[in-house]
């Protein structure tokens, strides 16, 4: 069924104890202030009464659009290969607008996940991170629906500047992708051109001398606005708390879009992101025991003549056609390259010494390397419409997709020019000075190809007047080449991941939804008989409410999530060891791990008064290996992510469509965590980091807005490791201002 939709301008400890008792405030703060305005909240001037308003069907598409919206909420978004109401997905779906990183001052992706609702960032080193959702990796993004992996030395942090939102489907994404983990699927959208002329720039400086500039500007490039052509252009300098820790980064994007025929719209774009960084491999160090060393916050183990340098480039080419019987054909292709700048990077590591007494007396040694070169394109072609069925109106998307990676790993030398440090008195401008690295290897890595095809379809299906049933699947196909190991290279072939839900509207306003999606994950791990192992199947069940209210300005939603993951590849501790088929120095493997994951979320998004915005999430993970190695079975999948997580930020503003104040604030808390790593274990209570932001518009162009991050200077790490240098800070309190203009 599809609704109306009108356009809308829119240990444990006590610091753990309370933490869980400052989420359940919070949380019942946020779910029952939806209700009390609905009680109380005079109707906004442009309110659409929603009581006794039936469903309509409707021929149609909705716009997901952002931009411009005012709004911390959207009424539909595009993860399902076409677009759909949030409310009519059985699935949690968070959606983060243009509006809310503008308030929020978010400037990256990991600015965004990190304060997106049930998601997690984990840091391998300053430079390469990951990102996690109940217990599992997020192995993938896609842009713009089109999937391109994220991994790598290469890669570079998307920035905000290009994108109207940020849409995230939490759970297994078996329709979205055949492969992959039953974490979330995020999809990044970028801005678009307009049909009338618009402009905007700012210019943000901040903390740790941060200097960013900003030029935004979209214009029709004939008269009618048949063409149109927009232009979005970054320059960002900063350096950090930590001592010769810096970053330069440089955007371009630019799209040109057309009417081909009043319904045929084809659009091009591209953009290319340069960072020149000092990063470094590792953070700080624990103790001998595991522990934190307390040491100075501004404490870096790198070095000032680190780089970390890459690009990375992407364009795409869409064609999309509207029949007027309401059916749209889409053919989508992308390209994408990430790669190491200059061929290389260069690189100090610090190391303890085996058998060392003191934890602060480290080795630093030099290492130059190059590779890492990823080349990835990928192609879809969607077809999607409604039909009639038995008197009643139903709608179906068909599609097929391919998607193909090429890497080439890194080649370089390591452990030269071993020096010994302190790391309470390094110095990383003067103590370990820069000597060239006089021999590369003439090889490395060899290429690797992952090549992935698949064809999907999804039925909507009308039931009832209140009841819609979503059934669909996916035939997948999966092939990696490795050109000079043939037990790297190995496929999948035809695999069925079957999709079902149903939604029932339990009144105007509100929906119950369930679902059940597969997904499977191919695993390069050899049993006794030199085969490979079957892929790790995974089931996921949702079940929960939705609610739609005020006219579609505001969100809600409650639901519980339970997965269920087998075949993930453990010791065959009844096999011969060492294994000689596989030349593995232990055990064969079979295919007889399992791990669950399952926790309850609750979510609200959008306009709860008149003129006050709300954006907030808690969700509560509680994840296991059930069957898996006597070291991991019945812990924690990942027991650096907490249990409980609360992202909450609130603004409210008396006139957001004109000159004026608009105040915000909020807060991301989570309960405690920890690492383990043999018989040592790293330990964090629980927190929470406050942030505020205040901005006055001045008139229709200009306004200001000033951000402040970490309020109270929480002392925390995001990241902890037992062993190594895994140790991170969390930024220390830091303020911006920015300036604004727009025409």
């Amino acid at each position: 069924m599809l609704r109306a939709v009108p356009h809308v301008v829119v240990n444990p400890t006590p610091v753990a104890r309370s933490v869980r008792q400052s989420i359940a405030l919070w949380t019942t703060v946020a779910l029952i202030s939806p209700l009390a305005a609905f009680a109380a909240a005079p109707a906004a001037p442009d309110d659409i009464p929603t009581e006794g308003v039936p469903t309509v069907n409707v021929v149609g598409t909705m716009d997901a659009t952002t931009e411009k919206s005012k709004s911390f909420t959207t009424r539909s978004s595009t993860l399902f290969k076409g677009e759909q109401a949030i409310r009519d997905t059985p699935q949690p779906v968070t959606v983060i607008t243009r509006q809310f990183m503008e308030e929020r001052n978010l400037l990256d992706l990991t600015d965004v996940l990190n304060n997106t609702p049930g998601i997690n960032v984990d840091y391998t080193d300053s430079e390469r991170l990951s990102y996690n959702s109940r217990g599992f990796s997020i192995d993938a993004l896609q842009l713009n629906g089109l999937t391109y992996t994220q991994s790598g030395a290469a890669f570079v942090q998307p920035d905000t500047a290009l994108l109207d939102r940020v849409e995230v489907l939490r759970g297994a994404s078996g329709m979205l992708r055949g492969s992959g983990n039953p974490s979330a699927s995020v999809n990044l959208v970028l801005k678009r051109p307009t049909r009338t002329f618009q402009a905007s720039a700012g210019l943000t400086v901040g903390s740790w001398d941060r200097r960013r500039g900003e030029a935004d500007i979209s214009t029709p490039l004939n008269e009618s606005g048949s063409i149109r052509a927009r232009v979005v252009a970054v320059k960002d300098v900063k350096e950090s708390f930590q001592l010769a820790k810096e970053e330069d980064r440089e955007v371009l994007y630019g799209v040109v879009q057309a009417d081909l025929g009043p319904r045929t719209t084809i659009t091009a774009s591209m953009h290319h992101t340069d960072l020149d960084a000092t990063g470094a491999w590792g953070g700080l160090p624990a103790g001998l025991d595991g522990a934190g060393l307390n040491l100075p916050r501004n404490t870096y183990v790198g070095v000032d003549w680190n780089q970390w340098n890459r690009f990375n480039d992407q364009a795409q080419l869409e064609l999309e056609h509207r029949f007027d019987s309401g059916w749209t054909v889409r053919a989508n292709a992308g390209y994408t390259a990430l790669q190491i700048k200059d061929n290389a990077f260069l690189q100090s590591y610090v190391a303890r010494t085996v058998g060392a007494t003191d934890p602060h007396l480290m080795t630093i040694t030099t290492a130059q390397y190059t590779g890492d070169d990823s080349r990835q394109r990928a192609m879809n072609l969607i077809v999607d419409g409604p039909f009639q069925l038995f008197g009643r109106k139903h709608s179906v998307v068909l599609g097929g997709e391919h998607v193909r990676n090429k890497s080439i790993g890194t080649r370089g030398v390591g452990n030269l020019f071993p020096q010994n440090i302190d790391v309470r008195t390094f110095d990383p401008y003067t103590t370990y000075l820069q000597r060239p690295v006089t021999t590369m290897p003439t090889f490395g890595s060899p290429p690797v190809q992952t090549t992935t095809d698949g064809a999907f379809a999804t039925l909507r299906l009308s039931l009832a007047d209140p009841l819609t049933a979503m059934i669909g699947g996916r035939l997948s196909w999966w092939d990696v080449l490795n050109q000079t190991n043939a037990n790297a290279t190995y496929k999948v072939t035809r695999e069925v991941t079957p999709y079902a839900g149903l939604v029932y509207d339990l009144s105007d306003a509100i929906s119950a939804y369930a679902s059940y999606t597969e997904i499977f994950t191919p695993q390069n791990v050899r049993g006794a008989d030199n085969n490979i192992l079957d892929p790790i199947t995974g089931e996921d069940y949702e079940l929960g409410l939705k609610g739609e209210f005020f006219g579609g300005r505001l969100n809600a939603s409650l639901g519980l999530f339970k997965i269920e993951n087998v075949g993930r590849a453990i010791a065959d501790t009844s096999s011969i060891n060492p294994c000689p088929p596989t030349q593995l120095a232990d055990f064969c493997r079979i295919a007889g791990g399992k791990q669950t994951s399952e926790g309850f979320e609750a979510e609200i998004s959008g306009e709860v008064y008149t003129g006050w915005q709300v954006m907030g999430g808690y969700t509560n993970t509680r994840t296991k290996y059930v069957v898996d190695t006597a070291a991991n079975a019945g812990q924690p999948l990942r027991s650096h992510d907490p249990k409980h997580q609360l992202r909450l930020f609130t603004s409210y503003s008396p006139n957001r469509s004109g000159p004026g104040w608009t105040v915000g604030g909020g807060v991301n808390i989570q309960s405690d965590n920890y690492v383990r790593s043999g018989v040592l274990t790293a330990r964090q209570g629980g927190y929470g980091v406050a942030n505020a932001m205040f901005a006055y518009r001045i008139d229709d162009t200009w306004s200001v807005q000033g951000n402040i991050n970490n309020l109270f200077d929480k002392v925390y790490y995001k990241k902890i490791g037992p062993t190594g240098i895994s140790y991170y800070y969390g930024d220390p309190r830091n303020v911006s201002v920015s300036l604004r203009a727009s025409l």
